[in-house]
């Protein structure tokens, strides 16, 4: 390490107490407060212990140890990531109270620069660049690790969201209705298509009511998929009936040229009347 790279490094050290002093103001000082709570003046000395985390990492980054750096980093993302999803705050939020604290460190280089005449503008060029990279960086990480468990979160719900949007519910030794709700897309019609498939043959019974009376559009592929789950579940000894079908719904299967063999009714109540 050269001699301008170690003085500009203690002199960041020396002041990271300042840097942290007036990247606190800027954020109490907004006119628009950010909405986490974790930035609140009452949590004040935690996002203080935080942010010199962060200093320290920045500082890091001019040592010729990477090694030093990335087991650095590795605590912060651990550390920071941490805490920040489970106080559940907002990906930009972190990152613009990043950018406020990439500014205090330009800031006191700029000042390091001005006030030291053996320092150069390579030099001074040079630590720019290695402050901007350290934050590129800890934003780019912090984001693939923020973006991965919104991801897996909303796999999860996807999940749970398929699982309700099929039930199939057994009234009887001999009957199941299954009340579908909403659009249906080619997405949605082979889940249904798999998970009422496996479900009816669990279940040993004679007959599946699929109720449509909350079914928003009747359109191709969904007729489709009732004319294929008809000839599986038949195939299974099992007969697939229908309920709900509104005028409505009869004029699209008309217009689809859809000749459905399939045993249909106006309602639900009839459906259970006949076969229960």
């Amino acid at each position: 390490m050269q001699k301008s790279e170690i003085d500009i490094t203690n002199y960041l050290k020396e002041n990271t107490p300042n840097m942290i002093s007036e990247w606190l103001d800027s954020i109490y000082s907004m006119e628009k407060p950010y909405t986490s709570f974790v930035y609140a003046p009452l949590y004040k000395d935690e996002l203080r212990a935080d942010s010199k985390q962060t200093a320290s990492l920045i500082i890091d980054f001019f040592s010729t140890d990477k090694e030093q750096f990335e087991s650095s980093l590795t605590n912060w993302l651990n550390h920071m990531y941490k805490r920040r999803m489970e106080n559940e705050v907002p990906l930009p939020e972190v990152l613009m109270t990043l950018d406020k604290l990439r500014y205090q460190f330009l800031k006191w280089s700029g000042k390091f620069a001005i006030q030291t005449e053996s320092f150069t503008k390579n030099d001074y060029y040079e630590v720019v660049h290695a402050i901007n990279f350290a934050f590129d960086i800890i934003n780019e990480k912090f984001t693939d690790l923020y973006f991965s468990q919104i991801m897996h979160h909303l796999s999860a719900q996807q999940s749970m969201i398929e699982e309700i949007s099929t039930p199939i519910i057994s009234i009887t030794d001999h009957i199941a209705i299954l009340p579908l709700i909403g659009h249906v897309d080619d997405d949605r019609a082979k889940h249904l298509m798999e998970t009422a498939t496996s479900r009816c043959s669990q279940l040993n019974i004679d007959y599946l009511c699929i109720d449509l009376s909350a079914i928003t559009t009747f359109e191709t592929t969904l007729v489709e998929m009732l004319f294929s789950l008809a000839d599986i579940l038949k195939l299974l000894g099992i007969e697939l009936v229908l309920s709900g079908i509104t005028p409505k719904m009869a004029q699209q299967m008309v217009l689809l040229d859809a000749d459905i063999e399939i045993p249909a009714y106006h309602s639900l109540k009839e459906v259970l009347h006949e076969k229960v």
